[in-house]
């Protein structure tokens, strides 16, 4: 637990356990002399972790050391046809009853996954870099807000901040954020999306917004864009 007391009426008990967490990683071929760049990519609701590290992988500076952490709640997803046999395994983030422990667990899990990069290379500190798609977004976020002294900027992809957690969004003033918003995206609507810049642009954050026209699932589209922010 986090120490957050049960909501009234809730006879658990609850107990601390450990947990084993997981991770993708990807390590080009030649890396830099000097200090590596890093990109932690974290995938959305139900996306194969997998498919988020080769998404990450396409977009980032070519010398960049990739992060793929792999979303701690299992299940299993719907059959898969192409197989006579078993179920897809999907993956997620957060689980709304429990959510102070949840985020807490995502924070570790990040920073495990930074540790062991940062253990095992120089990492460059101005050319770190979180990136989130659609549930991912808000993982990447809240570990900015709580470690903004170990991420330089943010790519947020049709995804969302929720409001317990906009507050927060305080301590990335100044820092860069690139946020790219589907105007057919009916999960995260364009209504949606322009309240939420409208408070990264109150607390001061290094804002650019970048609005398509495509559904939700927009990362293909939006490629040479999230390329072109990471170069500059």
């Amino acid at each position: 637990m986090t120490g957050d007391a049960l909501p009234a009426g809730d006879d658990r008990i609850a107990v601390p356990i450990r947990a084993t967490g997981y991770f993708r990683l990807h390590v080009p071929e030649r890396l830099p002399d000097g200090p590596v760049p890093l990109l932690v990519a974290v995938h959305g609701y139900r996306q194969p972790p997998q498919r988020m590290l080769d998404y990450a992988v396409s977009v980032a500076p070519k010398d960049a050391i990739v992060v793929a952490p792999e979303g701690p709640s299992a299940f299993y997803g719907p059959r898969v046809r192409e197989r006579a046999i078993g179920r897809r395994i999907d993956y997620g983030w957060i689980a709304d009853p429990r959510r102070p422990d949840s985020e807490k667990r995502n924070r570790d899990l990040l920073a495990q996954a930074f540790a062991y990069v940062e253990g095992r290379h120089a990492i460059d500190p101005a050319r770190t870099w979180l990136m989130g798609f659609s549930q991912g977004v808000g993982v990447a976020t809240d570990f900015f807000v709580h470690h903004p002294e170990r991420v330089a900027g943010l790519v947020g992809l049709a995804g969302g901040v929720p409001q317990h957690g906009r507050p927060g969004l305080d301590a990335l003033r100044d820092r860069p954020v690139f946020w790219v918003t589907g105007s057919r995206d009916r999960d995260y609507t364009p209504e949606y999306e322009q309240v939420l810049m409208a408070r990264f642009r109150e607390a001061g954050v290094a804002l650019e917004a970048l609005e398509v026209d495509e559904p939700h699932d927009l990362l293909d589209p939006v490629k040479p864009a999230v390329s072109a922010w990471f170069a500059r």
